[in-house]
């Protein structure tokens, strides 16, 4: 049970504990970024909790130099998932890299990355009658995406997955999907009674709310049209006959994840558009299907509500406060209220969710250890920050930068610098650790956001 660590970190009264355990709210954000909670705190309270291990949802794709702390603006990972306060759950549902946009530039799926420098590999997608190379026309949904690899097609996913594993290390790697397809009798009924709902409604937002894109069997990838068709379902132009059916179809593409040779054995026989499940069901799932303890055997739901930590990096949980993240957004909550309300009422695996939101990016502030000088600067600012107050932050921060940005070595620079990803530039670098400056523990998630905006502001 995690709701003590509200106690802890002192966020009871933010996360409206009481409303959660009375029932009349079954789902509170907590932006930790935007509250006074020192950062040594947190990690104090997840070394002090063997069991509580929140999430870090990174995305597939190249961990290789993460993994060795040279991977610029993503070392933010090395820090929390090399330092054992998080493990990378990995999320999926991306696609690869191309030219034009939608594709995943920071992790880069459709490339390999070692020690700085890309490999670009061949991508093959089916079309109705075999596999067929694409160009980077596109970005691809990585799950019905192969690569050639000596000779040979072998899933994306699962060359990337098997490269993770073999990662050194305290890296924890484990798949999104796993927790669903472990739990698939479970989440089918969940939204089939979602989608059933959703048609009662006749709220078009709805159906979004529960499948927000729908994915052909070449790999390309669009929102979709969803909508009630007599007493079935009508996902761009392809009829489901009913709720369950949808939903069933739904898991064929959380199944691609983990299973991806089955699946692509039966990729002849699939529908010709398959629903992909949206981002907002997937975080009440990481919530209600207890990502948070990923090494506790399954059991009933935390009561009277669960306390669900969670790591979130640049989309989600952004930086305050200049970026807010899409989790804590009014539109967002109001989804995530929409769906976990019915859940709460008609499941007993379900209970009221506390979502507790730590910002990955507070992180970016650690420089590694092959930049000593670094380390000796940034402990000058957080001084300064931590003498100004915790609201003056960002201000200070904007300050100091204007006569200590010149400083600090470049490749702390290029970590704030709009739309970066994994450094492909061939340059070599050293592995490293990240590197916590004196006064970094003694900062507030709040002060450390702040820090972090004022970086991307003036080096974005």
């Amino acid at each position: 049970m995690t709701a003590h660590i509200l106690d802890t970190l002192g966020l009871r009264e933010a996360a409206g504990a009481e409303a959660l355990a009375a029932g009349t709210k079954t789902f509170v954000p907590v932006h930790v970024g935007t509250h006074d909670v020192p950062v040594g705190t947190v990690l104090d309270a997840l070394d002090a909790d063997p069991a509580l291990l929140p999430p870090r949802t990174g995305h597939l794709g190249n961990w290789e130099d993460i993994a060795a702390g040279r991977s610029g603006p993503m070392d933010f990972n090395t820090a929390i998932c090399g330092g054992g306060w998080g493990y990378p759950l990995i999320y999926g549902f991306t696609r690869t890299e191309a030219e034009t946009e939608g594709g995943d530039e920071a992790y880069q799926p459709g490339s390999l990355i070692d020690q700085g420098k890309r490999h670009t590999l061949p991508l093959y997608t089916w079309d109705g009658t075999g596999f067929v190379r694409r160009d980077r026309g596109k970005a691809l949904f990585c799950p019905l995406v192969q690569a050639e690899v000596d000779g040979q097609l072998v899933p994306l996913v699962e060359l990337h997955w098997q490269r993770m594993l073999a990662l050194p290390g305290r890296y924890r790697f484990k798949q999104w999907a796993a927790p669903l397809t472990a739990n698939a009798p479970l989440v089918t009924d969940m939204l089939t009674l979602l989608l059933e709902q959703a048609a009662a409604q006749g709220r078009n937002q709805a159906f979004a709310e529960l499948i927000s894109q729908a994915v052909r069997l070449d790999g390309e990838v669009a929102r979709c049209d969803l909508r009630p068709d007599g007493t079935g379902y009508r996902l761009d132009g392809h009829h489901y006959p009913s709720a369950r059916a949808l939903a069933e179809t739904v898991m064929l593409a959380v199944r691609a994840l983990v299973e991806p040779a089955e699946f692509f054995a039966r990729l002849p026989e699939l529908p010709p558009v398959l629903p992909v499940m949206s981002l907002q069901l997937t975080n009440v799932l990481f919530a209600l299907l207890d990502t948070h303890h990923p090494d506790t055997p399954a059991g009933a739901p935390e009561s009277p509500f669960i306390t669900h930590l969670h790591w979130g990096a640049r989309a989600m949980a952004g930086c305050p406060p200049r970026r807010g993240g899409y989790l804590s957004r009014r539109s967002t909550v109001r989804s995530l209220r929409a769906i976990t309300d019915p859940l709460v009422r008609h499941f007993d695996e379900a209970s009221p969710t506390a979502f507790v939101l730590l910002p990955a990016q507070a992180f970016m502030l650690c420089p590694p250890s092959t930049s000593p000088d670094d380390t000796e600067v940034l402990a000058e600012l957080f001084r300064s920050v931590r003498a100004a107050g915790p609201e003056a932050s960002y201000d200070t921060t904007l300050t100091w930068l204007d006569g200590n940005r010149d400083r600090l070595s470049d490749y702390l620079r290029g970590r704030f610098r709009a739309g970066s990803g994994v450094p492909a530039d061939g340059t070599p670098r050293d592995p490293a650790v990240p590197v916590q400056p004196e006064g970094f523990r003694e900062l507030t998630f709040r002060q450390a956001c702040g820090a972090v905006a004022a970086f991307e502001e003036v080096l974005g």
